[in-house]
């Protein structure tokens, strides 16, 4: 069996602190509750020798008749007394339980288990009288009794400081491990957010070096991002113009076949540029989170898509609130119709599901499809499938609609329709009471 061990390094941490405290508790009580018990045993073993040695010189002193009486009014709490010519402890070593105690008593002192209690449970010894006069006879229950260190205020003891290291090793593990805490926030929201504020260089020197190390990573991958989106920008900006150039040198031209084919070269670059664009300003351009009608975005795109010609229906609730980048959002999708209508085939379906929390989109279409093999492969951007959705584009339809679906927390899948074709699913958190 796998003992259960914390996955966290504060609950390791704790778990560790708790039980080496509580051991070195539990030990330290049990020496210290011996050690308090054999004090207190050889006390009471030296007043009960000097109680015995009393009662055997005031018991000699008087006639035989009365010894017994006398011996029995000399009795104490926990040790009964008697008379006795012959002792009932036979001769002979006693129980090495019992030795301590016999030596102890003084010489002549016979101690031993007495045969009519349980074995362990009560002792019967016998102390010579002088000149002869008999024994005197004694029987104590305590007398050798097994030290208890788990007794009960021992045990509320151990409790209480289990439960006190507890709080304070949770506190204060807490408070160590915070700065780990937030360095792992930091690099899992690193793809996110690449202007976020610098980790504070607080805590212990390791921590310290390696919040250090993460400020300067964080600042090289910014630096190498904002050059290459520049760069990219740049390009993608400049081209407009002589493709604007080259727009209005197209209209020049007599009408023909000729000239339907420049337009269409010029108008599928434009595109090209324009996807291009928006891949590099998806979530960077700083658009706020705000409540969104998603349903109302894709209804306006199924109707536009169906007013320049194209079989799109959408299937879902006529309101759908959630927070999102609205802007974004259509961007995303509308990326995805387009792609359907491109390189699918119609009926191309949007279809909404509103769950307990997310809100699922379906775009899908009656096409070829995507091989299972493929499917990740086209998310990434400027990734062509020619093969299995047809020539054309910039390969950067899925790519935008992915970094729309994780920049608002959710998730992106590719899977199969049931007409047949490719169908994209994106999940996106909804707050509760959101989306009716």
């Amino acid at each position: 069996m796998k003992v259960p061990w914390p996955r966290s390094l504060a609950g390791r941490i704790t778990l560790l602190m708790l039980g080496g405290l509580t051991l070195l508790h539990v030990g330290s009580m049990i020496v210290h509750e011996r050690a308090l018990h054999g004090a207190e045993s050889g006390a009471r073993l030296e007043r009960l020798a000097e109680r015995l040695s009393a009662a055997a010189v005031t018991v000699a002193a008087v006639p035989e008749a009365a010894r017994d009486a006398a011996a029995h009014a000399l009795s104490l709490p926990g040790v009964e007394l008697h008379w006795d010519r012959i002792p009932p402890v036979p001769e002979g070593e006693p129980p090495p339980s019992l030795a301590e105690a016999a030596a102890r008593l003084g010489a002549g002192a016979r101690l031993s288990w007495d045969p009519k209690a349980e074995p362990g449970h009560r002792v019967m010894g016998a102390i010579p009288l002088p000149d002869g006069a008999g024994w005197v006879v004694f029987g104590a229950s305590w007398l050798a009794a097994p030290a208890n260190p788990m007794e009960r205020g021992a045990i509320v003891s151990m409790v209480a400081m289990a439960l006190g290291i507890g709080i304070v090793s949770v506190l204060v593990v807490r408070w160590i491990t915070r700065p780990l805490r937030r360095l792992a926030d930091a690099a899992d929201g690193i793809g996110h957010d690449l202007a976020a504020r610098p980790l504070a260089t607080e805590g212990p020197v390791e921590v310290r070096h390696a919040a250090l190390a993460f400020n300067a990573m964080q600042g090289r991958i910014r630096r190498l991002v904002e050059d290459r989106t520049e760069a990219l920008a740049a390009v993608s900006h400049d081209l407009r113009t002589p493709l604007a150039r080259l727009r209005l040198r197209a209209g020049f031209l007599p009408e023909g076949e000729d000239r339907a084919r420049m337009e269409a070269d010029i108008a599928e670059m434009e595109a090209m540029v324009a996807r291009t664009l928006d891949y590099i300003r998806e979530g960077r351009d700083g658009e706020p989170v705000v409540p969104t009608d998603l349903a109302a975005i894709l209804l306006t795109l199924a109707s536009d898509a169906s007013d320049a010609g194209h079989d799109v229906i959408y299937d879902g609730p006529a309101r759908a609130v959630l927070p999102l980048r609205r802007v974004a959002a259509k961007r995303a999708f509308s990326n995805l119709v387009d792609n359907a209508v491109r390189h699918g085939a119609p009926p191309v379906r949007l279809t909404v599901q509103i769950e307990r929390d997310a809100l699922v989109v379906d775009v899908s279409d009656g096409g070829p499809g995507i091989a299972p093999d493929d499917r990740a492969r086209a998310l990434a951007p400027f990734q062509q499938l020619d093969m299995a959705r047809g020539a054309g584009g910039s390969g950067l339809g899925l790519s935008i609609a992915q970094r729309f679906a994780e920049a608002s927390g959710g998730t992106i899948e590719l899977g199969h329709a049931d007409q047949g074709g490719l169908a994209v699913r994106i999940a996106l958190p909804r707050q509760q009471g959101v989306g009716r």
